[in-house]
């Protein structure tokens, strides 16, 4: 995670750099025309899990946080339309009723549905998103608060994930988990004005690896994010 932490760093630092060192350049020459919203963003969601078979339920809250930087390409002379491609890292928890782990043995995914008598069981997945939007605002050089509408596509790699799994007297945990699809994409949307804005997310590639059954029935699990995002220029 900490790689993860040093790449995503690099890549704002050095896109601030570059925002700082054109806003300087342009006040000179084109004051009145040059601007951009590149952005620092943050956001927390509550997942909602979609696709689950009938045995599989889920319990607690499940959330998912993440943030990042997104860089803004306007394509009108106004720049108030635009593109925003962003590097980030992003953290989802599930909590249901699926409990995976590992067979020690030959190493290969093991899973079974919980009944009752353990207190929670998760699992978390991280990973480094890559945001593409399509944006439109009501933004201009000297108005730092504005509405906006962005819409666009996340894709995402699963480089660490776990099941974790509490009972009275157990703690379990069972880490890169073979059953994980690690490619994920779905469609996002940010609505709001100023810093507050509402985000939705839906995924569109299972979280679970094609082929595999509980029950006699495929696991096609998908999620939905329903939360709030915050944008800082």
């Amino acid at each position: 995670m900490r790689k993860i932490f040093i790449i995503i760093s690099f890549f704002i630092i050095n896109f601030l750099s570059a925002q700082v060192k054109n806003a300087q350049i342009d006040s000179i020459y084109k004051p009145d025309i040059y601007y951009l919203e590149d952005q620092i963003y943050f956001g927390i969601s509550y997942v909602a899990l979609v696709d689950l078979p009938e045995n599989i339920k889920q319990n607690g809250f499940s959330n998912a946080i993440k943030f990042g930087y997104i860089r803004d390409i306007p394509i009108n002379k106004r720049r108030n339309i635009g593109f925003g491609l962003g590097v980030g890292y992003g953290r989802d928890e599930y909590f249901q009723n699926l409990r995976i782990s590992t067979d020690e043995s030959s190493a290969e995914p093991v899973y079974e549905i919980l009944g009752t008598g353990y207190k929670s069981n998760s699992l978390i997945l991280n990973k480094v998103e890559i945001p593409f939007e399509i944006r439109v605002r009501g933004s201009n050089p000297e108005k730092f608060a504005f509405w906006r509408l962005y819409a666009g596509v996340t894709f995402a790699y699963v480089y660490a994930s776990t099941s974790e799994y509490y009972s009275n007297k157990i703690h379990v945990q069972y880490k890169d988990l073979k059953l994980i699809n690690p490619w994920q994409y779905g469609v996002s949307l940010s609505l709001g004005y100023g810093k507050w804005n509402f985000n939705y997310y839906y995924g569109i590639s299972d979280i679970i690896k094609d082929g595999i059954e509980v029950s006699g029935k495929s696991v096609k699990m998908k999620e939905q994010r329903f939360g709030i995002i915050f944008y800082f220029l």
